[in-house]
């Protein structure tokens, strides 16, 4: 049997709603509460609802338009227009292309004019920290007992600190990289043990949004290029996701409206 298809609620603009009008037009949806809207409002990066019935996604769409905001209903298997994410080990710039180093070190040359999304971003990461010495699979010995599993599941410590990314897409979404600044060597592109990670980061992401004209850039990345030396936060990797899924979108639908 078919599974049904599944839909989605963008923005047409960059023109982002507010809350209130989000909260109205959650009023014909009793799942949804004032909070669910106010976050969405804050957090929306094109993509307003995911993963919607038919049915749904149409009532949706009704009630966003009776606010004037401007949406459009899309099927899911129709956003996807990210290829999976390869992580980059190794880069430097040159005049003419980004250069991309596999992990035997050999460079594949990327014109400027290839790279078609520059993406940046802080984002919260969690990390499971364990008793010293202790594996998470084992019980920690104490006298002449031991420490019932769940008290050493007790004693992990979860902590939550923000990751800074920066994701790549060429043209064609022939391919997608991803850089982590806490793994990236940095001085394969800038030789300054002086600078902080993060000063490091600005100034990359900095450079290869002022040497790929006519890239399209993410909230994230326009804010570097314009001189913020901090990193814009984003509440998780599928919002960072969904704000590029949908700039891609955006952007060929703008194509294709002017018959290119």
């Amino acid at each position: 049997m078919t599974a049904p298809t599944a839909y989605a609620v963008l923005q047409r603009d960059d023109a982002r709603p507010t809350a209130d009008q989000i909260r109205r037009a959650f009023r014909s949806f009793s799942h949804l509460t004032d909070a669910d809207a106010v976050r969405l409002a804050a957090n929306a990066q094109g993509i307003l609802q995911r993963q919607l019935s038919s049915d749904t996604a149409r009532a949706f769409h009704r009630a966003l338009q009776a606010e004037g905001v401007a949406a459009a209903i899309v099927a899911e298997s129709d956003l996807q227009l990210l290829p999976k994410s390869i992580a980059l080990h190794r880069l430097t710039l040159t005049e003419a292309a980004l250069e991309i180093y596999d992990l035997r070190g050999q460079p594949t040359a990327v014109a400027w004019r290839e790279l078609a999304l520059v993406a940046a971003g802080a984002v919260p990461h969690e990390e499971i920290s364990h008793p010293r010495n202790e594996s998470p699979a084992t019980s920690l010995p104490v006298g002449f007992g031991f420490w019932p599993k769940r008290n050493v599941e007790s004693m992990r410590k979860v902590e939550t600190r923000s990751q800074l990314i920066l994701e790549i897409v060429l043209s064609g979404s022939a391919a997608r990289y991803a850089i982590n600044a806490d793994e990236f060597p940095f001085k394969y592109a800038l030789d300054r043990p002086d600078l902080s990670s993060v000063q490091k980061f600005v100034w990359l992401v900095r450079e290869i949004s002022q040497r790929a004209t006519g890239v399209i850039l993410n909230r994230g990345a326009r804010d570097v290029r314009e001189g913020t030396e901090l990193v814009r936060g984003y509440p998780n990797r599928q919002v960072f996701a969904d704000e590029m899924t949908w700039l891609l979108w955006n952007a060929a639908q703008t194509k294709r409206a002017a018959g290119v």
